[in-house]
């Protein structure tokens, strides 16, 4: 069985920056990432009644606040360690960004597209041909506009749906959106940060460790350097 999950990210500094991110694990890996995702999580003592979500990454007032930002920079790049093995990928990701004023238009339109970019032919032995799909709760869109928009495009890919469409309120428990959380949010930044093109002229080394937007791009960097698999486009404008 092949488990999906998706997110989304957007930018206050830039409001019509909309993102889309699926991550999608093979069962037989779910046990590995889910366990090693706690165990982190525990280990550092992050508090199980807050979700380790990106947009906590660089805050020093979200989330939980005993953990220092450098420290959550750390724990980040322990679990995205865990996406993949010495040999392979275990987790892969699929991003898509665009620019909309309408997020729900761009979510609903966006997904079935995305989603057929991200789930490979499967092989029909032993219910690998199931697929579950969990995504993150949004108030504008509910499991029946979900389902209409992708049931064609999962039985076009060879996949039969496992029950229902999940949509969940992420939590410490739902490992597998809190991953797409994450690499969307990281993803986002860099690209809304690279946006400020100014911000790089002429900067010395010295103002670059100074400046916390551009120690975040960097962090942002590095952490997604982690991840081995990842497919990303972009919508293109009209």
């Amino acid at each position: 069985m092949l488990f999906a999950f998706v997110d989304e990210t957007s930018d206050f500094k830039y409001p019509d920056y909309f993102g889309l991110c699926v991550a999608t694990v093979n069962s037989t890996y779910y046990r590995t990432m889910k366990n090693g995702f706690q165990n982190i999580l525990n280990k550092e003592g992050w508090d199980p009644s807050i979700e380790f979500k990106g947009s906590y990454l660089f805050s020093a007032t979200k989330g939980c606040s005993n953990i220092s930002v450098m420290k959550r920079v750390e724990i980040a790049s322990n679990i995205l360690d865990l996406t993949a093995s010495d040999v392979n990928s275990r987790m892969k990701f699929y991003y898509l960004r665009g620019k909309t004023a309408d997020q729900k238009k761009y979510y609903t339109h966006y997904l079935p597209r995305l989603l057929k970019r991200a789930l490979p032919t499967p092989s029909k032995k032993s219910g690998k041909d199931l697929l579950a799909l969990n995504c993150d709760r949004r108030d504008d869109v509910d499991e029946n506009i979900i389902r209409k928009l992708i049931l064609d495009t999962i039985k076009e890919r060879g996949y039969t749906l496992f029950e229902d469409i999940v949509l969940a309120n992420s939590c410490f428990h739902t490992v597998g959106i809190l991953y797409a959380d994450v690499v969307g949010y990281l993803l986002g930044r860099i690209d809304t940060i690279s946006m400020d093109s100014e911000m790089f002229d002429n900067i010395s080394e010295e103002d670059y460790e100074k400046n916390g937007k551009l120690k975040k791009l960097k962090s942002s960097k590095n952490l997604i350097e982690k991840v081995k698999f990842i497919k990303r486009y972009r919508v293109k404008e009209k």
